[in-house]
């Protein structure tokens, strides 16, 4: 067996080594401070980090990514498009209003309010799972009903449209026959047809008559063509973290009170 260590560091079985006056970690007063504050802690409530996943779809085009070629160019242009979303402001103004509705859960009842997140009072960890899982049937509610899968299509086509009549203003007229169709049918083969072979914007042929075809299938790749998919990407993280014992042992935790000191020095750090 070959024995190591790091004379600044404790060792789990000090019984092992030559050195009788090594500290071990079931003795030391600090760690033993630490983990009882650590189970309270625990006992208490635990830190959660929200963030919501598949709901916000935009995406945008840059000269210096797709490397348009200078003989296609009307303009040399280093400027990229802007912001290209799917769904109109109504409607993720409305999106926004239902990721804020599931934060107001949260209060000074059942919760405190850290810089990254909260914690959550154990006795409302079933509470919360109930408060996410009414938020995805309220927004599933809403997409279906209120926007519907034709419509939702509609607005595929034209974020699509959006950024085929961007690489418009930039192409000589000579060249806009290479645009991108705007064909729903097409655009789902050739991304079925793109994502089997893992291609990259980089790997793009250049002299390829659908090489602008190509591009705008990838960076739209992650936005869904059919509402079904739209919904089945959206989902709320709500990730459990938990706290370095270094941060616990010079401290008791008895109470709540307790707790927020020890949240209130982090924001003084």
């Amino acid at each position: 067996m070959i024995r190591s260590f790091n004379p600044n560091q404790t060792v789990l079985f000090p019984e092992l080594f030559s050195n009788h006056d090594l500290p071990s970690i079931t003795t030391l007063p600090e760690y033993d401070n630490a983990l009882k504050n650590f189970i309270k802690l625990s006992d208490f409530g635990a830190f959660l980090e929200i963030n919501f996943i598949g709901i916000d779809k935009s995406y945008s085009i840059s000269p210096h990514e797709i490397q348009i070629p200078r003989k296609y160019l009307a303009v040399k242009t280093d400027t990229g498009s802007p912001a290209l979303h799917l769904f109109p402001i109504n409607i993720r103004n409305h999106l926004n209003r239902l990721k804020y509705d599931v934060r107001s859960f949260f209060n000074k009842t059942n919760s405190i309010k850290t810089s990254f997140g909260y914690f959550l009072f154990r006795q409302y960890f079933h509470l919360w799972d109930s408060h996410k899982q009414q938020f995805m049937s309220n927004l599933s509610d809403y997409l279906n009903l209120e926007i519907g899968a034709t419509v939702y299509q509609n607005y595929f086509m034209h974020i699509w449209s959006e950024g085929s009549r961007w690489l418009k203003d930039h192409l000589k007229r000579k060249y806009r026959h290479l645009l991108p169709p705007n064909d729903l049918n097409l655009i789902e083969k050739k991304r079925s047809q793109l994502q089997k072979t893992s291609v990259t914007l980089s790997q793009l042929d250049r002299d390829d008559p659908e090489y602008f075809f190509h591009c705008l299938v990838l960076k739209t790749a992650h936005i869904p063509i059919r509402l079904s998919d739209y919904i089945d990407g959206i989902a709320i993280h709500s990730t459990f973290k938990t706290i370095h014992l270094e941060h616990l042992k010079d401290i008791d935790i008895e109470t709540i009170e307790d707790i927020t000191r020890l949240l209130e020095s982090f924001s003084k750090q």
